[in-house]
């Protein structure tokens, strides 16, 4: 690729993420800043670090967890910068999370069994659809886990990310090897939670996105180049 536009894929804001210390506007300057077309926000979900209230009926949790993305894409308008919306969910008892993108606020708001799904079936509902889907941070060695992930199921995913800045570089190195020996795609990601760390990861396109199902299609073609550390690797 000659020109490429750069998309930071795994981001986190104070305002959905309890976990997160920056604001969704300061990711917007941190982007144009840094050369970037764009980011996801991938707030943690229903089953994660949430600061959004889970006693809501479903469409207005899901309308609460969607009103600091609404904000921050009208504000990168005024960047000419693209804002997609995505989450990252967690699953199963040993806490391992699930990025998805792609998806409508709609969509997910229209599933009121959301958080009741398996695995197998929110994978199911992002395909049908159009979402692609990715294990977050595998082999992630945290207190938070009450294990690593011994390996990704990859009959449930699209992808895994092979660098994750809030990984280890063991880490990442088993990811790396795991997706090397079995060729599966690979995404990249900073995991930021605040601006100091962006751009750490990400995804380089060799076109401009501009549209969530732009996003998606470019994905599945794998159309794009996988940041690490900050540099764009081929």
């Amino acid at each position: 690729m000659e020109q490429t536009f750069k998309y930071e894929m795994h981001l986190h804001t104070a305002a959905c993420s309890g976990c997160a210390r920056s604001t969704g506007e300061s990711f917007v300057i941190r982007a144009k800043k840094l050369g970037f077309s764009g980011f996801v926000m991938t707030n943690h979900f229903y089953h994660g670090n949430s600061t959004v209230d889970r006693s809501l009926p479903w469409k207005d949790f899901v309308g609460a967890y969607a009103e600091d993305y609404e904000n921050t894409k009208r504000i990168a308008q005024d960047y000419d910068l693209d804002v997609f919306f995505g989450f990252e969910e967690g699953y199963g008892e040993k806490g391992y999370h699930y990025l998805v993108y792609g998806l409508s606020p709609d969509t997910v708001a229209s599933a009121p069994e959301f958080p009741q799904m398996s695995l197998a079936e929110i994978y199911d509902f992002v395909h049908k659809n159009g979402g692609f889907a990715a294990f977050a941070h595998p082999y992630r060695d945290l207190s938070a886990l009450n294990e690593p992930e011994p390996y990704p199921d990859m009959r449930y995913a699209d992808a895994i990310e092979v660098y994750n800045a809030g990984n280890s570089e063991e880490s990442n190195r088993l990811a790396s090897e795991y997706a090397a020996r079995t060729g599966v795609k690979t995404i990249s990601g900073s995991d930021t939670h605040n601006i100091h760390s962006f751009g750490q990861g990400g995804l380089a396109f060799e076109k401009r996105l501009y549209t969530p199902e732009k996003m998606v299609e470019n994905l599945f073609l794998g159309r794009y180049n996988i940041i690490v550390a900050g540099q764009e690797k081929g």
